[in-house]
């Protein structure tokens, strides 16, 4: 092309000949780019997946599942696809149920229903909302009217995640203004340990605290005003386990002092279990808490926009949920028209022409009509796995693992592992940690690029201070943001070593 126009020249002029050039040009930085991405393709073609505390690959039985599904949808049609996956949905809520050790003796010798106690949603945060509203509003009609209480107060751990905190301050100042009863949230202190002439705080509960909280030994918080209790097992943001089961204890044993017979519990117990359904044995039984919330997509390897709800049957049944539609509390009654009128009296009314709907069991009042069935079947296939592994098994990897790479990179020049101390006695598999001189982005984009040269892309994660708001403050980590390196039972030490090395090259080029 460039001979051309050059011969040309005289014939068309300059104009034409520096159109040429120009094409020539672009011809050329497009095959260039076309070169380099193959490169680049061919060269970062190990991945190894440190980041199952956002969202971990899923093994082959869920995208058999998932896409088993799909395929049926498109050829007999949504609606006819979950009636004909009926008995394999019915199926998932067995597996929920084993998985978090769920299930209650019927007095009358019948079967244990998993739907009583366990709903399927969208995610941690909308299982977590939707009893956590619902919880609240029930106790606050009780202790209106019950006990004419002036001052409300919800106690949460300071590992509690963003997302429950905000909900919860929001409910508070909402409620505060609406009904003119006082909603407090207070944090429960976390244990401290001692360093030199330094007193750091672990970020687990500290138990005696709370329990000088139950007792009425700390100022300004009346034991009778608690309405809930809610604990995250283990953050976002680090490797802490909180003591789920000794809290649940001390809770059940408040609510057993002076409880009315057939009332709800004077506490309410809200775990959120995000982060350790999958990589820790669950037992909702020993925890003794009344509602739990976990996801798919982390530990457990399900697909993304699947997650659950437990709630003890008779807590359940006692809850009007605060957001419902015609699934969770279906039309029992339409509306009449009142004698000798034309038109329909209002809809709310509780008389005769009003509309009547009526709760379903159990859990089930908490989940809406749509639902994505081809996930859920994969969410099912996830928790499948995990038991056919074994969650003894699951849990032994996730913390070897974890204390693995939290050794290796305490050991590492520049890098600060949060929250890390010789005094932990249980830790999972979630890392974070920090780097001197340099972003985390920077790390973390290097790292997933494979920019070594070697070929291997390590994904994690970026956990900004404000994901756990309470700790961050707590800490002195200020708007600090962190790495975060979380480990499920099929990493390697391999990886852990290659890891480290990426790692320190990255510090040492940026030295």
């Amino acid at each position: 092309i460039c001979c051309r126009s050059t011969i040309q020249y005289s014939l068309f002029g300059p104009a034409l000949l520096m159109r040429r050039l120009f094409l020539c040009l672009c011809l050329l930085v497009a095959l260039l780019c076309h070169v380099d991405s193959m490169c680049a393709a061919k060269i970062c073609t190990r991945h190894v997946h440190f980041n199952n505390a956002g969202a971990s690959p899923s093994p082959p039985q869920v995208l058999d599942a998932t896409i088993e599904h799909m395929r049926l949808e498109s050829e007999v049609g949504a609606y006819r696809a979950a009636e004909l996956a009926s008995d394999k949905v019915d199926r998932v809520y067995t597996s929920v149920a084993q998985l978090i050790g769920a299930g209650y003796s019927n007095i009358d010798g019948s079967g244990y229903n998993p739907r009583d106690e366990i709903a399927l949603t969208e995610s941690a945060t909308v299982s977590w909302t939707r009893v956590f509203y619902s919880m609240l509003e029930t106790k606050e009609r009780e202790l209106i009217s019950r006990y004419h209480q002036k001052e409300i107060i919800i106690l949460v751990s300071e590992a509690e995640y963003a997302a429950n905190c905000v909900a919860a301050v929001k409910f508070a100042r909402d409620h505060t203004q609406l009904s003119g009863i006082k909603w407090r949230v207070v944090g429960i202190p976390s244990s401290v340990i001692t360093k030199g002439t330094t007193r750091i705080s672990t970020g687990i509960v500290n138990l005696h605290s709370l329990q000088s909280i139950l007792d009425g030994k700390v100022d300004d918080i009346n034991p009778a005003s608690i309405a809930m209790i809610c604990i995250t097992h283990i953050p976002t943001n680090c490797h802490i386990v909180n003591p789920v089961t000794e809290i649940g204890n001390m809770i059940h044993d408040f609510n057993t002092k002076d409880q009315i017979n057939g009332a709800l519990p004077n506490i309410f117990y809200l775990v959120d279990a995000c982060q350790s359904v999958g990589q820790l044995v669950i037992n909702v039984k020993e925890m003794k808490c009344h509602a739990a919330a976990a996801t798919g997509r982390k530990f457990l390897r399900g697909p993304r926009g699947t997650g659950f709800l437990y709630v003890q049957k008779d807590i359940a049944n006692a809850l009007q949920p605060s957001h419902i539609d015609h699934a969770a509390a279906p039309v029992v009654r339409v509306m009449t028209q009142q004698p000798n009128q034309g038109v329909c009296v209002g809809l709310e009314e509780e008389n005769e022409y009003g509309l009547l709907h009526s709760y379903q069991p159990g859990a089930a009042r908490f989940e809406f009509w749509e639902a994505n069935i081809a996930a859920r079947l994969g969410l099912g296939a996830a928790i499948d796995v995990s038991l056919a592994i074994g969650m003894d098994k699951i849990e032994n990897l996730c913390s070897t693992n974890g204390e693995m790479l939290r050794k290796r990179l305490a050991a590492i020049d520049r890098v600060n592992v949060y929250h890390y101390n010789d005094h932990d006695q249980h830790m999972c598999g979630i890392v974070t940690f920090w780097c001197n001189g340099i972003e985390p982005s920077t790390i973390k984009e290097k790292l997933q690029n494979g920019c070594q040269g070697d070929g291997w892309c390590f994904h994690l994660s970026i956990v900004p201070a404000t994901s756990t708001p309470l700790d961050s403050s707590r800490t002195g980590l200020g708007m600090k943001q962190l790495l975060r390196a979380s480990l499920s039972y099929f990493n390697t030490e391999d990886e852990i070593v290659l890891f480290c090395k990426a790692l320190q090259s990255i510090l040492h080029s940026a030295a």
